[in-house]
């Protein structure tokens, strides 16, 4: 579920009320604005990140298999039970599933602000994780044949988070080096098209900055450039 997009703060920071990211008790530093902000779609989590239909076909499979070569060759007074403990395996199974989809998408907000992204995680011990835009070295796009997608990320080399304080919200098998993972998006370009401009934006204006500092620097006089704060 995507929530809306918070109206952009008053020019005056210390006169602008107060912005927070749904779920995090800090509010954001002055200056920084609240781009966007979402949860997964549980469905989408239980269809790609915990793969449901491959759990129902393989107990389909099985307990069909099963009900085919047994049926006739035991008293049905046997079979019946029988059957019925294979079902409820899978009923349990397949619950276990669905449940974990939902508590992962009900524990999850994902934010992009003007300076960072934020991933507010945690099905058991709540965490929020913070990527700035300058460690950010690539983010791609996957998109699903139901419409739906994922944003990997890629952050810039010795920078590295937890694999296990990011599961399931990284990519399975990048357990040396995890990349985070935006996962069951039912409209991923548009969050892309959210982290891409807030991404430019952030760069031109640390550059701007950077240009700024050094052209003030190389104004100092010679002679005050040796002075010191007492």
């Amino acid at each position: 579920m995507t929530l809306p997009s918070p109206t952009d703060a008053p020019g005056d920071a210390e006169s602008a009320t107060p912005v927070f990211i749904r779920g995090v008790a800090h509010a954001l530093p002055p200056g920084e604005r609240l781009l966007w902000q979402g949860t997964p779609e549980p469905g989408l989590v239980a269809r790609h990140v915990f793969h449901r239909w491959l759990v129902i076909g393989y107990f389909a499979i099985v307990t069909g298999w099963w009900a085919f070569g047994t049926y006739g060759k035991v008293e049905m007074d046997a079979f019946l039970p029988m059957l019925g403990m294979r079902l409820g395996l899978a009923a349990l199974v397949i619950g276990t599933v669905e449940f974990l989809a939902r508590t992962v998408a009900k524990t999850t907000i994902y934010a992009i602000t003007s300076k960072r992204l934020v991933l507010k995680i945690g099905m058991v011990l709540p965490m929020s994780i913070n990527v700035p835009f300058n460690v950010l070295l690539n983010a791609a796009v996957g998109r699903f044949r139901d419409g739906s997608g994922q944003i990997a990320l890629t952050l810039m080399p010795g920078n590295r988070l937890a694999y296990v304080a990011l599961w399931p919200h990284c990519k399975v098998f990048n357990v040396t080096q995890p990349q985070p993972v935006l996962r069951g998006l039912a409209d991923p370009e548009a969050v892309a098209a959210v982290l891409r401009d807030a991404v430019l934006a952030d760069a031109t204006e640390r550059a701007e900055t950077l240009e700024v500092g050094e052209a003030t620097r190389a104004s100092v006089p010679a002679s005050s450039a040796v002075l010191q704060p007492s």
